[in-house]
């Protein structure tokens, strides 16, 4: 039996998507999956009791105080340990779930996951957002989503290795093609950072192609795509607003091309992304999330855990810095 916890006060919509996404979660998986809700328990009780549910594959577990969008990462550990953000990771580290879940601030999660759970290797640095994103010929890892700014040309250099692991073994990608993004293929563009991260990954045994510019994304000329955490965010979120444009204005249309289009496109089918490189599974989830988000995200999370993904990627990510 996996089970998840989940930050129930994360998010713009919660607790209330939060419940009725674990509730659909549950329901859908019986007798595999259990949810353990982290927050309020008066507040938390009354909502499960106004979603009907009355199995026993979901628990609630005391977090009184909440964590705002705003507050600064690292504070959040220190001064709210009882809130459900750091409650759920907490549960993790002890053992007690296989997975953990906030779809709350994204800083203060990476915090907690980094500081409680650890990092797979001593020599990786920060754990970046791996997210795999729609294209033109398949899904691309996107690394890093928007856990870090300000990334050293290093740091860039091990989000590239940490989403080329992550491509093999998630998505099944042999060999993977790692680029960096950048406002032109030639080697000398962009800022020095990024100029310095592709000296470096030259001389790394990854399958690195070079520059890819955003239309290069959106082809699928690669399939890892580093960047920094601040330009990733960006790109990620321009192209749920490009989805949700299409959709305003077309809908989904009635073709198989159409619905997989859809399907592809709506950020709710995958729900969450992991952070990579550390000891666990630690997943973040759109701030915007409804309840169908919530739902994939919880079920992404226990497939992560069932598969041992985030073990996999520490294990590849320890011997290729041995390499």
């Amino acid at each position: 039996m996996l089970r998840v916890a989940i930050d129930a006060m994360g998010g713009d919509h919660a607790p209330q998507v939060v419940i009725e996404g674990a509730v659909s979660a549950v329901q859908a998986n019986k007798g595999k999956l259990e949810v353990v809700l982290c927050g309020p328990e008066s507040l938390l009780k009354q909502e499960l009791e106004n979603a009907g549910y009355q199995g026993d594959s979901i628990s609630i577990i005391d977090a009184p105080d909440v964590v705002a969008m705003d507050e600064h990462p690292t504070e959040v550990l220190r001064k709210k340990p009882n809130s459900g953000l750091v409650t759920c990771v907490a549960l993790q580290k002890k053992g007690l779930v296989h997975a953990s879940i906030s779809a709350g601030n994204s800083g203060a999660m990476m915090a907690s996951c980094l500081m409680l759970l650890g990092r797979s290797t001593d020599t990786f640095t920060r754990p970046p957002i791996a997210c795999a994103i729609p294209t033109a010929k398949n899904r691309t890892v996107l690394v890093d989503a928007g856990a870090n700014i300000d990334e050293k040309a290093s740091v860039l250099v091990d989000f590239a290795i940490a989403g080329s692991v992550f491509a093999e073994s998630y998505l099944g990608y042999e060999n993977p093609r790692v680029a960096l993004l950048n406002m032109g293929e030639e080697e000398k563009k962009g800022p020095v950072v990024v100029q310095e991260a592709y000296q470096q990954l030259k001389n790394t045994s990854l399958n690195f192609i070079g520059n890819v510019e955003g239309r290069g994304l959106i082809a699928g000329d690669a399939d890892v795509i580093v960047t920094s955490g601040f330009t990733g965010n960006v790109v990620l979120k321009m192209l749920e607003g490009f989805y949700e444009l299409h959709q305003s204005l077309f809908g989904t249309i009635d073709s198989p091309e159409g619905k997989r289009f859809a399907e592809m496109w709506d950020y709710r089918s995958t729900g969450g992304a992991l952070l990579l490189g550390l000891n666990g599974t630690g997943v973040i989830a759109h701030g915007c999330s409804d309840a169908r988000a919530i739902e994939q995200a919880i079920l992404s999370a226990s497939q992560f855990a069932e598969t041992k993904i985030a073990e996999n990627v520490g294990k590849k990510l320890a011997d290729f810095k041995r390499s």
